[in-house]
């Protein structure tokens, strides 16, 4: 039985990679990505910080880095135009995607701006205002992200003088020097090695060696609309999202 289960799986990857190729390359990507460790995963997201009259986000989806963006509209533009708030060289994103605005007295906002491939909250496609809520996933076409909200702070005590006495007395550790560099002149320790070349590991699915050709002759094409293959997606990003809440 689980042979079967394992060939059909086959069939319908070799079926989307020929007629769905974009979605099953998403797909890829997500599951090579959880199976990672958690440090080498990053964890794409914004933040809304409301403190007092000053509303903020922090964000690391603009140039991989982490960024706070003060906008004095309350209005953050997403979208592949360099000129936006958050600009992300992303060809599926449409030139001005979506919106992320702050409204006073009722909080954060998604807008779509009649995107081509839309946008999502939870898997629901956004129509004209939606609302925004701490721990929400959101899709723009398929860059898949999560959205918090701070507008809770809190002036903790002071540190116990016990604590700050150990800190005090904490020293930097070096890094230690293995047995091997030890070894080896200084001379040559700055010597560039060749990197070793590995072969790329893809879905564990795909790792056997089967006639995939002679499994998928007889499967028929399957039709995706634009819904199933949102809904694809949203599937595979809450599994790799609750896999690394569960390592955590």
């Amino acid at each position: 039985m689980e042979i079967e289960q394992r060939l059909g799986l086959y069939q319908v990857f070799l079926k989307l990679y020929e007629h769905h190729r974009t979605l099953l390359d998403e797909i890829l990507q997500l599951e090579k990505t959880s199976s990672k460790s958690l440090s080498s995963v990053p964890t794409r997201c914004i933040t809304g910080i409301i403190q007092g009259e000053q509303v903020y986000v922090v964000t690391n989806l603009a140039d991989g880095k982490t960024q706070t963006l003060l906008q004095s509209q309350g209005i953050w533009t997403i979208g592949r135009d360099r000129q936006l708030s958050i600009p992300i060289a992303d060809r599926r994103l449409s030139r001005r995607h979506a919106v992320i605005q702050y409204i006073k007295d009722e909080g954060f906002y998604l807008v779509d701006l009649d995107s081509t491939n839309g946008s999502f909250i939870n898997g629901e496609p956004v129509h004209g205002r939606m609302p925004l809520k701490d721990g929400d996933r959101i899709r723009l076409s398929n860059l898949a992200f999560s959205f918090f909200l701070c507008n809770d702070m809190h002036t903790l005590d002071e540190t116990p003088a016990d604590i700050l006495t150990k800190l005090n007395a904490a020293t930097v550790i070096p890094t230690p020097v293995t047995a091997q560099q030890s070894a080896v002149p200084v001379s040559e320790q700055n010597l560039k090695t060749p990197p070793v070349e590995h072969k790329e590991q893809t879905s564990e699915f795909l790792q056997d060696d089967f006639n995939l050709e002679d499994l998928a002759s007889d499967v028929a094409i399957p039709q995706l609309s634009q819904t199933q293959q949102s809904e694809i997606l949203d599937r595979f990003f809450s599994r790799q999202i609750q896999k690394v809440t569960d390592q955590n």
